[in-house]
Parts: structure tokens; sequence; C-alpha cells
């Protein structure tokens, strides 16, 4: 822990070399005491500090951080820091330790807190123009030195985005993503546009962030403050952009409102826009509603494969749907704690046919039971989320449809009338407040996996893991239908092992180690095993949040042989030791338990059977030659499995197990708690475009009807 925190304050004081001379606004003191005949002294002849309260503001994760500091002549009395839209189980969850280390150092010369380097960096450089206030100090104007500049940034699991900055003497005249390896595609696509035709219009690299695409965005604004910084000056272009209070928008009536755009919100709203047959209109007026700047989801993030059940005699009758729901139930039995909504898992075998016709007829085939994508065009092909090529074939297409499509607008309270039916939703976008009243509303809102309130109410086991999600998934469906009086059902979270907010659950090492091949030990932080190494990785990241510390290391020697995919590893996460000692000492487990542990592993190889998790011993793999390898495995959560409970054809039931009039729940909002308790693959992709088409279906008929 000594040499990491060693390493941690080079780092801090390396950050603070570059950032704090000129990333930070300075503002005038907030207050300062009358000193009467001393306008002219100093704050070195009469201490260190001249009295009162002063603030600095610099770029943080989110947004801008603010860290507000209280001096008498000698000390630093007081510190804040704020900032409202630091990510809450991360960067917001460090502010006040950050404001702890400040104080306690007398400096902004801190530490900062793993895990939160940017919001760490911004406080730092905040603290600093604080600080230099407070001292008496005036920021010195400088010119910037004309010229193109070019920086690179880190991105979204461990990408990069490289920009050039084009000055002047005293503006940006232009900004260029030259290359972004950043994905997926549909995510990354929006902020590359945008941001630096924001930083250009507002001479500001402090702008906006995409919504649902924060790390991107950030990227983007911190690599052309770096280029500001190589022009020479940073001062007069951090202030944050300004925007004055919402109006009062022109309300919207439509016959469908469908309130997110991922992959149950978009298969929602075009099946709510479709006639009988894949050429005709339904002649709805549909609304989609997306507060992210574009459509995807999390269903971008995902491997775009969808459980697919198929009837080899084409008739997709009724005795094919009772025998589909049977062979669904089958396989999602060990997955459920609850009872099945099988009248849910009947509804989406139903529609399940038409759906995949559809997905077909937009181009996005399947080739097996399992969905997997095919007909992949080349720039499509990424390693980790082939669901953006699904997401976006099925965007372009819905830009060719009559549906009203609206981004940046988020769904705030669900509109009643005074006998309790849904006709509407109130909504806001960047500049205005306004309702849409609608006929249906379906809510596709995904999860609440960067909701951590919601968590600790729902399923308070799963709070404080690391999240890998949308950065969307806030919740808000679940809340607007809760509000109202929704029945809820579940109580899990969704989740995989993995290893942080940024590499999520696919570092470049997990196909070879996560799903069995590598035949590797798990051990907890005792340096125990805990699990069956070979059940589902979704199962094992609830029996890793159950440790001490959830946190555990897959532990595997020289000789494995999937060793090379370790070797070749650029992750942080992986550590190797010439002796067993070695390995425990680097990984801070001890190094008595862990050889205990090895020779019991071992030990069962031999004997033919594993009487501690019952595995067979063709799937372990002797742990004796050096040297031995560790990589990590955290429990990441992709979303929530609590869900609002509905019938068979998606609508919302109350409390009383009713229908609420005119309400439908798709995707992630349907899956937790109907379905599973613990997820099993395909489901999510799967329940997202099946949920929304039959919730749509749904709709339509009780319009026509």
């Amino acid at each position: 822990m000594k040499k990491n925190k060693t390493i941690a304050r080079r780092l801090a004081l390396s950050v603070l070399t570059l950032f704090a001379a000129g990333c930070s606004k300075a503002n005038a003191p907030i207050s300062q005491p009358a000193l009467e005949n001393t306008v002219s002294e100093t704050a070195e002849e009469k201490g260190i500090y001249i009295p009162g309260t002063y603030r600095g503001e610099s770029q943080g994760y989110g947004g801008t951080v603010t860290v507000t500091i209280t001096v008498d002549p000698d000390m630093i009395t007081d510190v804040s820091v704020t900032g409202s839209q630091e990510t809450e189980s991360i960067g917001g969850a460090a502010l006040d330790k950050l404001a702890a280390q400040i104080q306690e150092n007398q400096s902004s010369l801190i530490d900062g807190v793993s895990g939160a380097t940017i919001t760490s960096s911004g406080v730092q450089s905040a603290a600093a123009a604080a600080i230099a206030q407070a001292k008496g100090e005036e920021a010195e104007k400088t010119l910037l030195k004309p010229g193109t500049y070019e920086a690179t940034r880190e991105g979204f699991q461990l990408c990069h985005v490289t920009v050039s900055a084009t000055v002047d003497e005293d503006s940006i005249i232009d900004v260029k993503v030259v290359e972004c390896t950043d994905h997926p595609k549909t995510v990354s696509a929006v902020p590359c546009q945008q941001i630096p035709e924001d930083i250009v219009k507002y001479q500001t690299y402090n702008v906006d962030t995409v919504t649902g695409a924060t790390i991107t965005s950030n990227a983007i604004r911190l690599a052309v403050r770096d280029c500001l910084e190589q022009a020479g000056n940073t001062d007069g272009f951090s202030e944050p952009v300004e925007h004055g209070a919402k109006v009062q928008g022109e309300d919207v009536y439509t016959d469908v409102l469908v309130v997110g755009g991922g992959g149950a919100g978009m298969a929602a709203a075009i099946e709510a826009s479709m006639g009988n047959s894949l050429d005709e209109n339904s002649g709805l007026r549909v609304t989609l509603i997306e507060k992210a700047g574009f459509l995807g989801g999390s269903t971008s993030c995902s491997g775009g494969v969808r459980m697919v059940h198929r009837d080899e005699t084409g008739a997709y009758d009724e005795a094919w749907i009772e025998k589909a729901v049977e062979e669904e139930k089958e396989i999602l039995q060990p997955y459920m704690q609850m009872e099945f909504n099988e009248d849910l898992i009947r509804g989406k075998m139903s529609v399940m046919q038409k759906t995949n016709q559809l997905l077909d007829y937009i181009g996005v085939k399947s080739e097996d039971a399992w969905g997997h994508l095919q007909f992949v065009p080349d720039d499509y092909r990424e390693a980790k989320w082939s669901g953006t090529y699904l997401t976006n074939a099925v965007n372009s297409y819905l830009q060719k449809t009559d549906i009203d499509l609206r981004l940046n607008t988020r769904g705030m309270e669900l509109l009643t009338s005074d006998d309790g039916q849904v006709i509407g939703v109130a909504v806001e976008d960047k500049d205005s407040s306004y309702h849409i009243y609608a006929k249906k509303v379906i809510l596709a809102c995904g999860g609440f996996a960067h909701n951590e309130e919601l968590i600790k109410t729902y399923a308070p086991e799963f709070a404080g893991a690391p999240v890998f999600a949308a950065g969307t998934n806030t919740g808000d469906g679940f809340i607007m239908a809760t509000d109202i009086g929704a029945a809820v059902v579940g109580n899990t979270m969704f989740g995989h092992i993995g290893c942080d907010e940024i590499e999520g659950q696919r570092p470049d090492y997990s196909l070879s180690f996560y799903y069995g091949s590598g035949k590797a030990m798990y051990v907890n932080m005792n340096g125990e095993r805990f699990c069956d190494e070979t059940k589902s990785k979704y199962v094992i990241y609830h029996d890793i949040l159950k440790q001490e510390e959830p946190v555990c290391w897959g532990i595997v020697d020289g000789d494995n042989a999937e060793i090379q995919s370790l070797i070749d590893s650029k992750s942080q996460y992986v550590h190797h030791g010439a002796t067993l000692k070695e390995l425990a000492e680097t990984l801070g487990i001890p190094a008595d338990a862990l050889q205990v542990t090895v020779d019991m592993y071992n030990q069962s190889i031999e004997q033919g059977e594993d009487t501690a998790f019952g595995v067979s011993v063709e799937q372990m793999d002797r742990i004796d030659t050096a040297p031995y390898y560790a990589f990590i495995l955290r429990p990441v959560t992709l979303s929530s499995l609590v869900s609002v409970k509905v019938d068979g054809g998606c609508r919302v039931l109350n409390t009383d197990g009713e229908v609420i009039e005119n309400l439908f729940a798709a995707g992630d909002m349907v899956l937790g708690g109907n379905l599973v308790n613990y997820y099993f693959d395909a489901r999510g992709v799967g329940t997202a475009v099946y949920s929304g088409d039959l919730a749509a279906q749904t709709a339509k008929k009780e319009i026509f009807n």
C-alpha cells in the first residue's frame, strides 16, 4: 500500500504540474472581510493568506467541480468540494475525501482518489486556483501561440481519442477529432461531431457532455484542454456554458408515446408505426423520446445476441407457442427464484416470428437459435460490441419512417386522468419543459444500474459494485411507474465478473479465462476458494459480492494452455510472480493461505474428485509451474433485475394486480422478477426486441378495438 500511495502522490504532482497553471477558472472571493488601512498590504506582510472565503472551478469528469476554501492568515480552516454532474458512485463519492485531503495537506498537492482520476485532477486544479486567490496572486494573462496542436486522451474501455485544435492569439478557430477508437460507434459518433462544434461556438472546452457518452465527451474536452496548454494558455477557455432557465414549450399530442430509445424502444416505435405487413403503415401518430443524444441504449453495449426459438414446420401456431414456452421455462428455471411470469413468456413467443421477420427485413439476420448476427459489414465487426450493428441498422430504418423522434428529451412524470388512467408524460429537453399527451405510453427506459439509491432500496446487497452500463440507466421509467402505484417484482441486479467501470466485463484476456477454457482457480482476498469456477459468470457475480471484500483473483501457472493471453495482456489487473508467495504479496492476500488452497486444489486433481465444490477435474488445471499469474475478478453490475410487474401483453400492473390503463413496459423494465432473478445469456437483447414489439402490438389492438 505504501508503494501505491507513493505512486499516486507522484501522479498527483505530475497532474498538478501539467494542469494547475491554466485549466481553472479563478473567481473573485465569495466573501472577504474589510481590512482597515491595509489595502496595499500583501498576504506575506500579514501571513500566508488574506482571510476570507475563495472559490476555484475546473473541469471534472461529468462537468464543473468547485473547490471553496476558507482561510485565516496562517491556514486553510475549511474546505468544501462540489460537483453536481460527477458520477454518484465514483467521482461524486470522492468529493468529500478530496476536500479532506486538501485540508489535511494544507495544499492542492493531494493524492487523489483511486478510480476517480479525472475528478481528482479537476479538484486539484480548482483548489490551486482558490489557494492562489487567497494568497493575493493574480493569474497571469497569456496570449495563445497561433498554430494547430494535437493531443490524445484515453477514452472508453482503454481506447483513445486524438484531437487537433487550431488557435490564433485569443480564440479557438477549429477543433477536429483526428481519430476515435472508442466504441460502440452509435455512442461515439455523436460526441465526435457535437463536442468540437460546441467548443468553437462557445470558446470553451468546458461544454456540455453528450448524455450517455460522458467518457468519450470528456476525452475530447480534455484533449482540447491539452492543446490549449501547448498553445500556452487555458485561461479564459474553461468557463462552463451557461444555460437560461427552461421555458414552457408547446404541448404535443400523439397516439403512441415510447419513452426510451434502446433496443426495446426502437422495436416498439417501429411496430406501432407498422400495419399488418412490413411495408404497411398503421396510420398512428408515433413519438419516440430518448434522453441521450443518440439511440441504442444498453443494446449498443451488448453482444447483440438474442434468443430465437424456431418452428421448422413454419406453423408458429398455438401448439408451437406452448412447446416454446416450456422450452424457455426449462432453460431459465435455474435462474429464477420466484414464480415465472408465464403469460409474459407466452406473449413474447407469440410475437417472436414477426419480430425476427422485421429484423431480417432491416438486415439484422440471425443464423442459429442463439440469434447470432450475420451479414454484418466490416465497419461494424467490433470485437466487443456487435450489438452496435443491430442498433445502428434499426436506427437507420427508423429514420425512414414518419416516427416523431426527439433526442435529448427526458421523461419526468406520468400524466394521469382523475380516474387514474395514463394520458401522457411530462418531458424536458435542453431548453424547455412540456407535456406529450398520448393514448398509449410505452416505458422502455432501461434499468437503474446508475441509481445507487434505488439499488440500496430494492437490491441492497449489490450497492457499491462497479457499474458498466449505459449512463442513461438511472431508473427514470421505473420511478415514473412506481410513483403511480406500479407493482415491483425482483430483488437482484444483473452483472458479470470483470474489471472496473472502464474495462467492464471484457478486458483483453476475458475470452480465454472467463468462459471456462482457461481452467483457472478463483480465490477471494483471504486466499480461499469460494465457488464452483465453472458456473455461469452471472452467478459467480453474486458469489463474489457475498465475500468479505468483493474482489477476487483467477490463479493459473505458467504452464496453463491459455497463458499467452495473460502474457500479452495490457490490463493493469494482470500480475505474475516467480513464486506463489511473491504473487500473493503483489495481490495483498495471505501467502500461507494461498499456498494451502493451491495444494488442496492440486490434491483434488490427483484424487480425481473436487470435494469442496464438485467441479469436474477435467475442468481443473494443476497450479505448480512458475511463473504464477493472477487476473482480477470484480462483480461488475450491468443492469437491474428489479422490474415493474406486467401481464402477458406488457401492460403494467398496480399493487392490487390490476392493469394501469394505457401504460406498458418493455426491455429491462420487465426482465427482472418477471422472467429471471439471475441473468441468462441472450435474454437481454431478446427480451428487449420481443417485449418492445409485444407492448406495441398490444397498444395498437387497444386503440383499434
